[in-house]
């Protein structure tokens, strides 16, 4: 005899005993049924299952339905949950509805009654995981369209200056090592490295001339570099995803002295992924060749951002920083031994 494969998992919480085995006779046929007798109960359920359905009672000892339904929808739970009451009333209907209760049901309940709302439940919560996995893949799509549009711009500056050429991608994955070790989150890095990434995607606006020009800019040629960070983040500004990453694009050149740009914040009012940046930023500057000079050795960049601690780098963060990249080179070394072995 062939035997059916239950693919759902209900839960059923009420303190009733016999309510709980009447809709687990009802329900066991098709499905994988849980119960519970209180809220306590179906916490520790909870640790072990993902229901597909709840239905849960509304008036129980101690914590009630409704202070359960609460605690679920404040987690973002997207779970259908069927109320049971046995003295229904427009009131406590309404306040259930509007507290996220997918559906009631009203003891004594007839067999075909709880099949069908069971059904309903979990036809609703497919189509919401569809929903979801379509929002999801379009977000995916915007931000990769947006990443591969913002790839080609950075190539495009790159294009008006040959000597910054790679710098946004080097900058973006040492940002992110300093990051690491420095305790920030896997998720906080993720975001904030696209930042690093887009730091000087406002050189789209700056003129050729004052890009590409050897030896020092003019004070008037100064002035229109120093609007890149202000029209990187007028370009970022509108994109949602990218608001944690606004502070770093805008103030990577402020200074600790408050002598930066382009707002001239000064010492712990420069936002601290932007202090980050800003010395990242410099050693990677500082080791590749420019228009302006050419490039300086791991140990003479050091050498040229120590004297910027407390005039244009924060004291108690540079040290730290510079070991940390440090360990990065230590890390590409070893990898490209590695490689050639």
């Amino acid at each position: 005899m062939e035997q059916k494969i239950k693919t759902s998992n209900i839960l059923v919480i009420d303190d009733d005993l016999g309510v709980r085995e009447s809709l687990k006779i009802i329900l066991k046929d098709k499905y994988c049924v849980s119960v519970a007798s209180n809220i306590d109960e179906a916490f520790d359920c909870l640790k072990n299952i993902l229901p597909e359905v709840i239905f849960l009672d509304i008036k129980m000892p101690r914590a009630n339905g409704l202070d359960f339904l609460k605690v679920m929808r404040s987690t973002n739970s997207n779970i259908p949950i069927i109320m049971i009451t046995a003295f229904p009333s427009t009131q406590t209907t309404i306040t259930a509805l509007r507290n996220g209760a997918f559906d009631y049901i009203i003891k004594p309940f007839q067999p075909s009654e709880i099949l069908a709302v069971a059904e309903k439940a979990l036809h609703h919560n497919i189509e919401l995981s569809k929903k979801d996995r379509l929002v999801y893949n379009l977000r995916m799509a915007v931000q990769e369209n947006f990443f591969s549009t913002t790839e080609a711009l950075l190539h495009a500056i790159d294009a008006k200056d040959s000597y910054t050429a790679g710098h946004s991608k080097r900058v973006s994955l040492l940002f992110a090592f300093v990051a690491g070790d420095l305790g920030m989150s896997k998720s906080q890095i993720e975001v904030l490295q696209y930042g690093a990434f887009l730091h000087d995607i406002g050189k789209i606006g700056v003129g050729d001339i004052v890009l590409a020009k050897p030896g020092n800019l003019t004070e008037a040629e100064f002035s229109l570099m120093k609007r890149h960070s202000e029209i990187g983040y007028k370009i970022i500004e509108p994109i949602n995803f990218l608001k944690e990453c606004l502070p770093m694009v805008r103030h990577h050149h402020e200074w600790y002295n408050g002598r930066g740009y382009p707002d001239c914040l000064q010492g712990t009012k420069i936002p601290f992924e932007a202090s980050i940046l800003s010395i990242v930023d410099a050693y990677d500057a500082l080791t590749t060749d420019r228009h302006y000079h050419k490039k300086y050795s791991h140990q003479e960049a050091y050498r040229i951002i120590q004297q910027g601690i407390s005039t244009q780098f924060v004291p108690s963060l540079t040290e730290k920083v510079l070991s940390i990249i440090d360990k990065y080179r230590e890390t590409c070394m070893k990898d490209e031994q590695e490689e050639d072995s």
